[in-house]
């Protein structure tokens, strides 16, 4: 009886493929495969690949007819994701209004978001840790790394933020989200806080994250690698703010090597979804959702080995940090322990 159960199952999940897969009003018929990364940031095999992971929630909400099938709600997202403009999807589909665009957006990128525990983990098995360890070593010489961590901002345009208001102006003067991120060797992310303020303070965000409260408690182990924003601290190595001596060099050498990796993520990111760089014009809350829902597109990119996406990126997304001031002994300790070692 179960092994029946289960061949029906996967019948009914095959003829569902066939029928999602097999849209009349398929865009990807008519286009080809440049045009198709170009336009959705992904191959046509990587579409697809998203539509799986997607399709059974996306799927509930066209029980109904002339609704918008789960294929046509994704490609309208990642059309979003790739200009910002919910106008510009409008143009693309003709027949799909501007307050319907937004609604299909909110929900693919709230589907996405729901999968952020399944594609981005961070190292917590020995044989992960080691592996993390050994991709940052393999790349400077910086040993015990398990992350790289930095944090970016995301603007945001044009929404009610209330009595809130003040707490998302950044130093840089407009309204953002204070983005956190941790990565591995492998430019995947390991770990993302998308719920901060644009007003708060890198360190402050980490201090407040559970990431931090974890490896503040021992309960994770290993080195993470971070820009003099942060506190330097027995687990966060940070570089020498005046080296004086070849081995403090050669360890800010190398700490600048390894600790590029999150920068280079960010990069990858806003370059195959734009709308994170051009900014986005929704409330914090859905902002929050579509910000984690891109960083989950980026993870499974990474996966499916999809080709990056060139261009330029703004010229004010740098995150530049402002110098932490505070008490730093356990963690000078530390970092002069590896100096000492390995440099």
């Amino acid at each position: 009886m179960a092994l029946m159960l289960l061949a029906d199952r996967e019948a009914r999940r095959a003829i569902r493929r066939e029928r999602l897969f097999r849209d009349r009003r398929n865009p990807l018929d008519s286009l080809n495969d440049e045009e198709i990364l170009t336009r959705y940031r992904f191959t046509r095999h990587g579409v697809f690949q998203v539509l799986e992971r997607v399709a059974d929630e996306l799927e509930s909400d066209t029980r109904r007819s002339n609704a918008i099938s789960p294929l046509m709600q994704l490609l309208t997202t990642l059309r979003f994701f790739g200009t910002g403009a919910f106008y510009t999807v409008e143009g693309d589909l003709h027949d799909v209004s501007v307050p319907s665009v937004c609604r299909i957006v909110h929900r693919v990128a709230n589907s996405l978001a729901r999968l952020t525990d399944r594609h981005i983990r961070f190292p917590v098995d020995i044989q992960d840790v080691m592996k993390t360890k050994q991709g940052f070593f393999d790349k400077a010489g910086f040993p015990g790394v398990v992350g790289a961590i930095d944090c970016t901002h995301v603007r945001l345009y044009g929404a009610p933020l209330g009595d809130d208001e003040p707490l998302y102006v950044n130093r840089k003067g407009y309204h953002s989200i204070n983005v956190q991120a941790v990565c591995n060797a492998s430019f995947k992310m390991t770990n993302v806080a998308a719920r901060w303020p644009g007003s708060t303070h890198d360190s402050a965000v980490l201090h407040g994250s559970l990431l931090g409260e974890m490896f503040e408690n021992g309960r994770l182990q290993g080195t993470l690698i971070g820009d003099t924003g942060y506190a330097l601290r027995p687990w966060l190595m940070t570089p020498v703010a005046e080296p004086t001596t070849n081995a403090e060099r050669r360890y800010n050498r190398s700490h600048r090597r390894t600790r590029v990796t999150i920068e280079q993520v960010f990069g990858q990111l806003k370059r195959k979804f734009p709308c994170l760089s051009l900014g986005l014009r929704v409330a914090p809350r859905r902002a929050c959702q579509i910000i984690k829902a891109c960083c989950v597109l980026h993870n499974i990119a990474k996966e499916l080995r999809e080709p990056e996406i060139e261009g330029e990126l703004r010229e004010d997304e740098g995150n530049d940090d402002i110098p932490y001031d505070g008490p730093i002994q356990d963690g000078t300790i530390q970092r002069n322990r590896i100096i000492n070692a390995y440099f």
